[in-house]
């Protein structure tokens, strides 16, 4: 009768091979740090003389039997680093054991672990944490109080200068002399010709790239200052 079973770092891969489950007589069983995936079968239960049993490292799936609460010679159990998910079964020998038995499966949840399940099923996702809904719910608030931001700035901007006529005056009258400002910089660095005709305003023609071009801007610059000295 084998009683002892040590299959650990042996890179095995496929299912739970379910003919370990007539081992009636097996005391210790481990299957660590293999390749085997797939679900761990009820029928784990039928081993009722075995007090360690050691599933890490493998890529198991799915829900943890509850058969397992059933084995009360079990001293010892190590399901980590695997893919389990779903509730961890509770009462007899499964209440004995610490969080490290079942850490590395994501998809856990229950007691020792810290993470909680759902209220609907027993097989539940576990439940997303407080601060990862806060974290969800910064990252999809923060552009739109963005752009309320700039909306608001600009609507408070120009109300300000609606109400205060002589802000709002005193304001475009220093971006149109920024702008004639620009305007003359460029223009002192490029060819410029001036043709002036009877009655007309000043066209002032400059070349840039070879094109000869009409600056608008500088003759509403220069009006706008012929204007003021008027």
């Amino acid at each position: 009768m084998v009683a002892y079973m040590d299959l650990s770092r042996n890179n095995l891969h496929g299912h739970f091979p379910t003919e370990l489950t007539n081992l009636i007589g097996l005391v210790f069983l481990n299957l660590s740090r293999n390749h085997i995936d797939g679900h761990l079968p009820d029928a784990i239960s039928n081993l009722v003389q075995l007090g360690s049993l050691d599933l890490s490292s493998n890529r198991f799936s799915g829900v943890i039997p509850s058969s397992l609460s059933s084995l009360t010679f079990l001293s010892r159990l190590n399901l980590s680093n695997n893919n389990f998910s779903g509730k961890i079964p509770v009462g007899n020998q499964m209440s004995t054991f610490n969080e490290s038995s079942f850490s590395g499966n994501r998809n856990l949840c229950g007691p020792p672990l810290a993470v909680k399940c759902g209220s609907n099923r027993s097989d539940d996702i576990p439940s997303v944490p407080n601060d990862d809904k806060e974290e969800n719910e910064t990252d999809e608030w923060f552009p739109l109080s963005i752009g309320l931001g700039f909306a608001s700035g600009i609507f408070v901007s120009c109300l300000i200068l609606w109400i205060k006529r002589p802000w709002g005056e005193g304001y475009f009258l220093f971006v149109e002399s920024v702008v004639c400002w620009i305007e003359r910089a460029k223009i002192k660095t490029a060819q410029v010709t001036v043709t002036k005709k009877k009655n007309r305003s000043p066209l002032i023609l400059y070349r840039s790239n070879g094109v000869l071009k009409v600056n608008l801007v500088w003759m509403c610059c220069v009006t706008y200052s012929e204007g003021i000295q008027k």
